[in-house]
């Protein structure tokens, strides 16, 4: 294997950084929105639930139309100053709900954070550009490690500095992370030359050329099943968790475990499956990691006690562990590097779409079937796809 160059390895340590820094400030302030709607004057438990939805929506809802746009600048002015803007955008707007004082302003302030943050996608299309082929799959699996790390320590870091600053000052602590993290992503990322050269303006497909590939529209189905499958126990999983028999006073913390249960391997696992790809190929590793979460899915949904349950989702954070790098490597593979940008502008709209669909489904499944249902009819799903896939895949071959 070829030494890696500096400059590519500081790109992928930098950009993982931004996103870990990022994304555990984001989750860190997620939890405690409810809290923070009472501190600045909503009362009630109806009027809190109502904001709250609307607040946890909001930046997805924005996102999924302003995602393709930052993705289609990027490849006009460059990838490293997309991840510098949705740095700066995520302090700005998450120092701004510090400084709220209505519910409407917060609301205003999550839907700027959704129109001008996103970090993974112009961190996935920075990376995807300047990174050779032989090792995107794995700069893209260190990304998708480092975004579980900050999903995973957020709420411990939020819920602990909270208790000891207040909710205030730790959006504007957040704000202020994000801002000396922009300054450090502005000092050291490396992009060769400008992707909006006029010669790759002219060679550059559109995006109507991007959809009219049928590997690409069949991936971002893919992709967007794969996000309503994995929201869809989401929003009911506390009520999953009291279903099996823990005490009421320790919901919030074993419900936090059974998070942390799936989120652990998947975050130690992603580069494992990258690195099945050379032997078995991109397309089966990919069927599998479906098929297996798939499987796994299920069974939670009929696990009997929580002890099994825990097992179970680290066997799930296992299987889901490389879907996500693969499948933006595989979407890769069908746009030219000055074409990036867009591409994971795009697959960051399928898998926002998805967040948002997941969570009504899953709330459908739980008043019609059942909670367990939240896990197994999504698993049902997962399955079939990955059937589907493999059998298709295996034809073009």
């Amino acid at each position: 294997m070829s030494q890696i160059p500096p400059h590519e390895r500081a790109n992928l340590w930098v950009v993982c950084a931004a996103q870990f820094l990022c994304l555990a400030g984001m989750t860190a302030v997620l939890p405690l929105l409810p809290l923070y709607l009472q501190q600045i004057g909503v009362d009630g438990r109806d009027s809190v639930r109502y904001w709250t939805g609307a607040l946890s929506a909001a930046p997805f809802v924005i996102a999924v139309f302003a995602t393709p746009l930052w993705g289609m600048l990027a490849d006009r002015v460059g990838h490293k100053p997309m991840v510098v803007r949705s740095v700066v955008g995520i302090a700005i707007a998450t120092a701004g709900m510090g400084f709220s004082t209505s519910p409407v302003q917060l609301l205003g302030w999550r839907g700027v954070q959704g129109a001008v943050s996103g970090v993974f996608p112009a961190a996935v299309a920075l990376l995807s550009s300047l990174t050779p082929e032989e090792r995107v799959g794995r700069a893209l699996a260190v990304l998708q490690a480092t975004r579980s790390a900050g999903v995973l320590s957020g709420p411990l870091l939020g819920g602990a500095l909270a208790d000891v600053f207040g909710i205030r000052p730790l959006f504007l602590g957040v704000g202020a992370i994000a801002l000396v993290t922009a300054g450090v992503c502005t000092l050291v990322l490396h992009e060769r030359s400008p992707a909006g050269t006029r010669e790759t303006r002219a060679s550059a497909p559109r995006m109507r050329d991007l959809f009219g590939q049928r590997s690409v529209l069949g991936m971002l189905a893919v992709v967007l099943v794969y996000q309503i499958a994995v929201m869809a126990s989401w929003p009911m999983l506390a009520l999953f968790v009291e279903e099996l028999g823990v005490e009421r006073q320790a919901i919030a913390t074993m419900t936090g475990v059974v998070v942390f249960a799936q989120g652990l391997p998947s975050m130690l696992l992603a580069t494992t499956w990258v690195r099945l790809v050379p032997r078995f190929g991109l397309a089966r590793v990919l069927a599998a990691s479906l098929v297996l979460s798939g499987v796994t899915n299920v069974a939670v949904g009929f696990a009997p006690t929580m002890e099994i349950v825990l097992a179970l989702r680290a066997l799930s954070g296992v299987a889901m562990a490389g879907f996500i790098p693969l499948s933006f490597q595989w979407l890769n593979g069908y746009a030219p590097p000055h074409a990036r940008g867009r591409m994971a502008g795009i697959s960051s709209t399928a898998m926002m779409v998805g967040n948002v669909l997941g969570s009504f489904v899953g709330s459908w499944v739980a008043v019609q079937i059942s909670l367990a249902a939240t896990f197994w009819v999504p698993g049902l799903l997962l399955t079939a796809t990955g059937i589907v896939f493999s059998t298709t895949t295996s034809r073009r071959r």
